[in-house]
């Protein structure tokens, strides 16, 4: 490790040399205000503990202003604690919404067993870290990102895991990460929530881009039964993808998609899908 980074906070050091600026995709380097580019002006303070490497906003940061509609409205939403609090508490507290974590967890579980125990897990979003218990057992060190600074107080203020993890802000459409760079790599429940097919192939591409062996990411399913019951109704329409459009961006990015399971057949429209990369 270098000499630079020792001084960097023990639970940062690493990941120091894997993160890439989210601006130029440069190194970082530490200092003692914080992390900084090491090629552009770009700086990343801490805030309550925890580094601000998102780098915000949508389809206008990769070129694609033109594109209708953007996430950013849901970006926002829970930028403070209170709305966070609110939503986790709606998965505590609700009977379906309970029933539905226990079945992720499930599925999240039989899933990732075969790909056995990895050196770093990046979990983005990481929301208020209630799937997070169910991606630790898998890693050595699990990484919890998201946009919303109300999600990550949130979780950081949840009982502590067995396993040792990181929180980062960052944006799933500028992962700070270097190519390759991380294990594994689960994106749950984000998909769905952007507007745009821009939006959406660019989050995965993402996520395929920073992956060195996995990704696991959860989409609408377009020919989904709850998705065609809805297009009967006057119901607006769901943000889906295909399963053949998910396979192509995994090829694309040398990936093969080895399984897309139902969350459930009737009362979701949701798949895991699971996009192991070529070795």
């Amino acid at each position: 490790m270098k000499p630079a980074l020792v001084d960097a906070p023990r639970a940062l050091q690493p990941l120091l040399e894997l993160l890439a600026c989210p601006w130029c995709r440069a190194a970082l380097d530490w200092r003692p205000a914080g992390l900084g580019c090491s090629s552009c002006p770009a700086q990343f303070p801490a805030r309550d503990g925890i580094f601000d490497l998102a780098r915000r906003g949508t389809a206008e940061t990769w070129g694609a202003a033109d594109s209708e509609g953007s996430s950013q409205a849901y970006q926002d939403a829970y930028a403070a604690l209170e709305p966070a609090q609110h939503y986790n508490r709606e998965y505590e507290v609700r009977t379906f919404k309970r029933l539905s974590t226990q079945r992720e967890r499930n599925l999240i579980a039989r899933l990732l067993r075969p790909h056995g125990r990895v050196q770093h897990l990046l979990e983005l979003p990481c929301g208020g870290g209630r799937l997070s218990p169910s991606f630790a057992p898998w890693t050595e060190l699990l990484v919890q990102v998201d946009t919303g600074w109300g999600q990550l107080l949130h979780a950081n203020r949840r009982p502590t895991l067995d396993t040792p993890r990181v929180l980062l802000a960052a944006s799933g459409f500028h992962v700070p990460f270097r190519d390759a760079s991380l294990d594994g790599v689960a994106c749950v429940r984000l998909s769905h929530h952007l507007p745009t097919g821009d939006e959406r192939r660019r989050l995965l591409q993402e996520l395929l881009r920073v992956a060195r062996r996995y990704v696991l990411m959860t989409f609408f399913d377009h020919h989904s039964l709850k998705n065609r019951l809805r297009q009967r109704t006057k119901k607006p329409p769901k943000m889906t993808m295909r399963v053949d459009e998910v396979r192509g961006i995994a090829r694309e990015h040398g990936a093969e998609l080895v399984a897309a399971p139902m969350l459930s057949w009737v009362g979701s429209g949701h798949r895991y899908a699971m996009m192991v990369k070529r070795a």
